[in-house]
């Protein structure tokens, strides 16, 4: 999730009535007609995008009567909370201008369905050392035309994150679920909705679309076929390891097993990591960019001449003209670098930005030396440590490019190339009782998009395991990429 978030660029979104079986997030663009994605059993969303800030926004109805309130959509938590209308950032001046505001409050005190369930019991502490921290309570929760009744969901009152979140991710990852006695998991947004019959399953797919389009989609309990490129691969999500040796699922994280630059000519640089395998990326619509393990990161940086800044400015910089050298950089997912299961190309246009919105840097920074004149930044970060303390993150910058389902009921990841553009719609509903997502074919792939062939079942991978392990059961082992603290700096979780 990124941690600072600017209200005068956040987009609008339109809720709409749907029915039953599936939910739909569509974070479709602006100027199409969201009736275009929908149909009579999906519940759809429109998500808005903000091409430079590097966030997805969603607005959810709480309460009653209803609020509208404005949420960022993150793959990569657990908890829904909203900012309270009475918050210390929303009513303090001066940590609005630090924090860069407070938007859409919930004004608790005009919900007559508003309870609080557990006080004091919500807290959530990022490593940029921002979080919040309140009440978990209860609402009403409706988005997309689809009506949650009584939904668990956090309430801040001390923040220093200026926007709630609306997180979808597992709810082993759900803030109250800490080493402490008094922990706690409770019915996530997705169980709710599987839990109430809106949805089949604890499921849903993901579409950006492109940098230049302000919006995308999400559907809950379905996907749309006319969203992708040739078939879906069907990736197992790699479970973390608690001391004790039990498995548990906490968060979307996939095997890469390559990465490649592709010039505009045609030459190929492989990039070689040896904990590719080990440590699993994550993919997570919360933060802005990528970030990857050092050993990569430094490969990659040598390989396009670029600069890294990122104790001062947080940036790496790049030479702009690179987007009229290199045509992709190529991730590889599944099987091995040489035979991977599907692989996903990213346009470098998505991947070297100006130095504007998330990008910017303040007047009187001084820059660098840099070996060239016109200065961009670039949308892949690394760790300083090696291996990293924190597993690698696939962010907007990847997944723009990338359609995912997250089935959350099976533990896979279905993955293939985005077909950017999409003006059509085919909806495919989840099953109820599934042990796959749907074996169903996207768009024919164009001849010069070159895809490789994807097979659907997923082979379930090892997981290394630290065997000195000797701490508590409750804690995670990390050396396995599962952490209950999320690297939110720059927004890079």
């Amino acid at each position: 999730m990124k941690a600072h978030i600017v209200s005068a660029i956040l987009a609008a979104a339109t809720l709409r009535s749907c029915a039953l079986a599936v939910i739909t997030l569509p974070i479709a663009r602006i100027s199409q007609d969201s009736s275009q994605l929908r149909r009579r059993d999906l519940i759809t969303e429109i998500l808005g995008n903000n091409a430079t800030g590097g966030w997805y926004t969603a607005e959810a109805c709480v309460g009653t009567p209803a609020q509208k309130i404005t949420f960022q959509i993150d793959t990569g938590s657990s908890d829904v909370w909203a900012l309270s209308s009475i918050a210390d950032l929303c009513t303090d001046v001066a940590l609005q201008r630090q924090w860069g505001g407070c938007v859409s409050p919930f004004e608790t005190e005009k919900s007559s369905t508003f309870k609080v369930s557990h006080t004091n019991a919500f807290s959530i502490q990022y490593a940029d050392n921002s979080g919040s921290s309140g009440d978990y309570v209860q609402d009403n929760f409706a988005l997309g035309g689809a009506a949650i009744k009584g939904l668990e969901m956090g309430i801040a009152y001390n923040t220093t994150v200026p926007m709630g979140v609306m997180g979808i991710g597992y709810n082993f990852s759900e803030a109250s679920n800490g080493a402490t006695a008094s922990s706690f998991i409770y019915p996530s947004i997705i169980d709710s909705m599987a839990n109430q019959g809106l949805t089949n399953s604890r499921g849903y797919s993901l579409y950006l679309d492109d940098l230049q389009e302000a919006t995308g989609s999400i559907i809950f309990g379905g996907l749309d076929s006319d969203k992708y490129y040739g078939n879906l691969a069907q990736l197992p999500i790699i479970p973390g390891t608690l001391r004790n040796g039990s498995k548990v699922y906490a968060h979307p994280a996939v095997v890469m097993s390559g990465l490649t630059m592709v010039s505009k000519s045609g030459k190929e640089t492989t990039f070689t990591d040896r904990y590719l395998e080990q440590y699993p990326v994550i993919l997570d619509s919360g933060s802005a960019v990528t970030t990857l393990d050092s050993v990569i990161g430094q490969e990659i940086l040598t390989a396009i001449n670029g600069v890294d800044n990122s104790n001062t400015t947080g940036l790496l910089f790049v030479d702009c003209s690179l987007r009229n050298n290199v045509s992709t950089f190529n991730f590889a997912f599944g099987g091995t670098a040489a035979a991977p299961k599907v692989t996903i190309k990213v346009p470098i246009s998505e991947l070297v930005y100006n130095l504007t919105g998330l990008y910017a840097i303040p007047p009187d920074t001084t820059l660098p030396p840099l070996p060239f004149k016109d200065a961009c930044a670039f949308g892949i970060m690394f760790s300083s440590d090696s291996p990293s303390q924190y597993p690698s993150t696939l962010g907007d910058t990847f997944l723009r490019s990338a359609y995912l389902v997250y089935d959350l009921q099976n533990n896979l990841i279905g993955m293939a190339q985005t077909n950017f553009n999409s003006s059509k719609t085919n909806l495919v509903e989840f099953s109820a009782n599934a042990t796959s997502i749907p074996d169903v074919p996207g768009v024919p792939v164009p001849a010069g998009l070159e895809l490789p062939l994807v097979t659907s079942a997923p082979v379930v991978p090892t997981v290394a395991r630290d065997p000195a392990d000797g701490a508590d059961d409750e804690e995670l082992d990390t050396t396995v990429a599962i952490t209950k603290i999320f690297a939110r700096t720059m927004g890079l979780w």
